[in-house]
């Protein structure tokens, strides 16, 4: 493959990385799941066919729940910035009724952030199973486990198995490598100029070099 200066060689098959949602960022960056694993672990005992079932989930929900009651877990925490900010402006504006619309508003988004814990099941057991698991398998378990469940390694495992696939890509890549130019570099680019600035001062003459 041809390296072509500061863009390095571009991939020739792409797969969009998961993005997460609003509610799985808030319990990762509020230790949600580090504390239910740490409480687990002290009333249960780790299975060999272990996994995150629905009375787990339920569980988890109940817990996160109790977090957000007693104020220890903010499920609006990505919003509250720019609400609390709104709310300060009306406060000195004196816009009451408008002040309470925002009380309303941050209520609302709790409850459709309550809501992905149906939409993101998958996810979140995902992540409370790493939680608990962490605790008792070294890292390079722990990686191998995540990789059979890994989007881009499944479309990449997917890839090599369909017919012809992989020379297909590196078939379109090699082409794409033919027809696109390459980087000059600075000495080539400097002679280039040089070049041109003599073609043009002449207009067009032939002139003869010696060395």
């Amino acid at each position: 493959r041809a390296v072509r200066d500061g863009g390095g060689i571009e991939a020739d098959y792409k797969v969009e990385a998961p993005k997460a949602s609003a509610l799985e960022v808030t319990l990762l960056g509020s230790d949600a799941f580090s504390e239910f694993a740490s409480q687990w672990s002290r009333q249960n005992e780790l299975t060999q066919n272990f996994e995150v079932d629905d009375r787990m989930y339920d569980e988890f929900q109940r817990f996160v729940a109790s977090k957000q009651q007693k104020g220890e877990i903010k499920l609006e925490a990505l919003y509250s910035g720019p609400l609390d900010k709104l709310k300060t402006i009306l406060e000195q504006s004196e816009y009451k009724s408008s002040e309470r619309e925002v009380e309303r508003l941050q209520r609302y988004i709790v409850e459709e952030i309550q809501r992905d814990f149906g939409k993101y099941s998958k996810d979140i057991k995902e992540d409370i199973a790493n939680s608990i698991l962490a605790r008792y398998l070294p890292e390079s378990m722990l990686l191998e486990r995540d990789l059979k469940t890994d989007q881009q390694v499944q479309e990449t495992v997917k890839l090599l198995k369909t017919d012809n696939g992989f020379e297909k890509v590196l078939a379109k890549g090699n082409q794409r490598d033919q027809d696109a130019p390459l980087a000059q570099s600075p000495g080539e680019t400097q002679l280039a100029s040089s070049k041109q600035n003599a073609d043009e001062s002449t207009n067009g003459a032939k002139v003869t070099m010696q060395f």
